[in-house]
């Protein structure tokens, strides 16, 4: 531990400075350097015995650096990808027959689409709190699914085109 302590306090002021040039917010430098000396701590007996250990805290800061830098970049290309500009007609029509079709499902079905697809809870999750495996949680969402993409295409009249992008056909819908 007193190896560990020796080089963090010889290598922390360089360690800031270079994350404080590169993001350029010491909000985020302080976060790193913590994340980088906890990472230390974990490996505080092996520490001791690396040859420099000064060269291991600015491997493991660039590191850090890096994998945060490619959480921010990955959440940017999500929030771009998932926000839609506007809403189409055809996602309102769907709106309103989504609830309709629901109902006809079974009460498994309709259970594991509502848990796992449009609440957003992970299958894992699913299958911890109802005491399933995991491959039959896949399953039965998969039959689910199915059920429900036969059951909008009759009663809704969802299309896909070539691509297997949802559509509507024009119909007139209930009030």
């Amino acid at each position: 531990m007193k190896c560990l302590m020796n080089a963090w306090n010889h290598a922390e002021p360089s360690l800031y400075g270079w994350l404080l040039k590169q993001t350029q917010n010491p909000h985020e430098a302080e976060d790193i350097m913590q994340e980088v000396f906890l990472k230390a701590m974990e490996n505080s007996e092996r520490f001791c015995t690396l040859q420099d250990g000064k060269s291991w805290l600015f491997k493991m800061t660039r590191n850090h650096f890096v994998d945060q830098l490619r959480r921010k970049i990955q959440s940017v290309e999500i929030e771009e990808f998932v926000t839609p500009t506007e809403i189409s007609p055809a996602m309102v029509q769907l709106q309103r027959c989504l609830p309709k079709v629901l109902v006809k499902l079974t009460e498994q079905e309709r259970d594991v689409i509502e848990q796992c697809d449009l609440n957003g809870m992970a299958q894992k999750d699913y299958a911890e709190k109802h005491r399933l495996s995991l491959p039959a949680v896949k399953a039965r969402l998969r039959r689910a699914r199915i059920e429900l993409k036969s059951i909008l295409v009759s009663e809704c009249k969802v299309t896909q085109d070539q691509t297997g992008v949802c559509c509507f056909k024009s119909f007139q819908a209930e009030p």
